[in-house]
């Protein structure tokens, strides 16, 4: 009878391996190859599976009992692997998910069926070989339906192309940048809806069927302007989502060191965002544009920028570039903020006579860039000034973007934990210095997807941080050393503190660190890392 517990164990400890394995699956995007790179990154975490299917092999044949031993402790070790624990962000029952655990049972039956038929050692032996291959049947799984899962995207994404184009009186507006788009996204949409019905991409959606569940859930018949965000992790993905939604105007925020596991370098990342640029040009051409006459609007201040449009100037586009610098169309003048917001003041390099007294409650020099790409885009589509100046005071922070969050009198939080970049980390330690009256925290795991920049890049980051904060706390393994090494080379190193999880890094700040304080929440690592 104990056989029988023991394979009903394995069968179990399949279960919890399916679901946990499904779950890097969904957080990798259903993506072929950032799953290649998961498993890559990951692939000792599988040293375990192969030692049980060692094991197994040499117990069930030669019956050596160390190995039987061996067998008991890697199904242990594979049971506290794969239990469930606390998930950031839980694992959606979607229909393809649905499809999928469905047929990894199927593959998983022809090992499990000798279990319930025989119920001794025999049916054991198949339990266990199915528990040390379960990482491979279950990939083996995605690869089967992955064929069918693209074509069924593709019909999706047809469907979707199909509602665009007949939408003749429609303008799509698409935003890419490495950094900033979201927040870029939703202050236009705030001030372009004082003219205009606007449909917009929700949350962070910013991919290809992103974009195709918006369009067929949430586009009406009624909107004039579609505002699309486009984010990308490999060449190609923004030309996709162009090729569904034919944009004809174009906000390009940033280009820097952002998925460069995928992209390899800062260039290809380039590339990769003036396919937006390429798309809204042929559109225009083609007469797809109304409201906007093909709009392009660029970050002016970022080298690359300039460098990649300079073939764009001299052919008739409507291009405009934004920044601090006074070298672009639109730029600011007495940038003044402050722990409660800024004001600034927006100018026009065509009209000198031309000023727009700004206050805003969003914090950092980074909000007023992504604050001057929306005004700017909405004074080109003729919003009225006055509305413009009167809605930006209403504006609040994306969640988990710069995000002052209401605390008790002793402890403020800054919320800046989505998908954090080199950039925007050194700007949110800007924000810190306005809270003087504060002591200030930094609790970050630091950054990832940026392959062999991964380490030097956080490294920098914590040494920029150390300057500008009173304690440090690391979250996480994932990059402690680099970020130990640049927290210890700029601050007290008493004062810099570890934690596994995030929420005891903040009870630590909020009960462990006596007096006033700010805690900046720098970034937040997903469940596949």
């Amino acid at each position: 009878m104990y056989l029988y517990r023991f394979c009903i164990a394995c069968i179990i400890i399949i279960a919890l391996t399916i679901l946990r394995q499904i779950h890097i699956i969904q957080l990798n995007s259903y993506n072929l190859d950032q799953q290649l790179l998961w498993y890559k990154k990951n692939a000792i975490s599988f040293a375990v599976n192969i030692v049980l299917l060692i094991a197994a092999l040499i117990y069930y044949e030669l019956k050596i009992i160390p190995f039987y031993y061996l067998i008991i402790i890697s199904i242990f070790v594979l049971l506290i692997e794969n239990f469930p624990r606390k998930q950031k962000k839980k694992l959606v029952f979607t229909s393809r998910i649905k499809r999928l655990i469905f047929l990894c049972i199927l593959l998983f039956m022809p090992f499990i069926t000798p279990t319930f038929i025989y119920k001794n050692e025999f049916g054991l032996k198949f339990s266990v070989y199915a528990l040390a291959l379960s990482p491979l049947i279950i990939f083996i799984a995605y690869l089967i339906l992955l064929p069918f899962e693209n074509a069924l995207r593709q019909k999706f994404m047809n469907e979707a192309k199909q509602i665009i184009d007949s939408n003749t009186n429609l303008y799509v507006i698409g935003i890419t940048g490495s950094f900033g788009k979201t927040s870029v996204k939703y202050y236009l949409s705030r001030l372009l809806k004082l003219k205009y019905s606007v449909c917009m991409t929700p949350e962070s959606y910013n991919t290809a069927m992103g974009a195709t569940l918006t369009i067929k859930n949430d586009l009406k018949n009624i909107n004039d302007i579609f505002i699309c965000e486009m984010g990308a992790r490999r060449i190609g993905d923004i030309k996709e989502i162009c090729n569904i939604v034919s944009p004809s105007g174009v906000i390009l925020t940033d280009v820097g060191n952002m998925h460069l596991d995928t992209f390899k370098n800062i260039e290809n990342v380039a590339k990769t965002k003036f396919e937006l640029v390429d798309s809204a040009r042929n559109n225009v051409y083609n007469g797809q544009a109304d409201i906007g006459k093909g709009i392009i609007l660029l970050n002016g201040d970022n080298a690359l920028i300039r460098k990649s449009a300079s073939k764009y100037l001299n052919i008739g586009k409507d291009i405009y570039f934004y920044g601090l610098n006074n070298n672009n169309d639109f730029y600011v003048e007495d940038i003044v903020g402050n722990h409660k917001g800024m004001s600034f003041t927006v100018r026009r390099k065509d009209d000198k006579n031309f000023k727009l007294q700004i206050e805003t409650r969003l914090l950092g020099k980074y909000n007023v860039m992504n604050l001057l790409a929306a005004i700017a885009y909405s004074l080109l589509l003729k919003v009225d000034e006055k509305d413009i100046k009167n809605e930006v005071r209403l504006i609040e922070s994306v969640p988990h973007r710069l995000q002052l969050l209401d605390g008790d009198k002793n402890n403020l939080i800054i919320d800046d934990a989505y998908n954090s970049n080199p950039s925007g980390a050194r700007n949110a330690c800007d924000v810190l210095n306005t809270f003087n009256e504060y002591t200030k925290v930094i609790i970050t795991p630091g950054m990832v997807e940026l392959y062999d920049k991964q380490d030097i890049e956080n490294e920098s980051f914590a040494e920029y941080a150390g300057k500008n904060v009173d304690y440090a706390i690391i979250v996480g393994h994932t990059n402690k050393l680099s970020l130990d090494k640049g927290f210890k080379n700029s601050m007290d190193n008493s004062k810099i503190y570890y934690y596994e999880k995030v929420e005891d890094a903040i009870n630590f700040a909020r009960t462990g660190i006596s007096g006033k304080k700010v805690i900046l929440l720098e970034n937040d690592l997903s469940d596949n890392y």
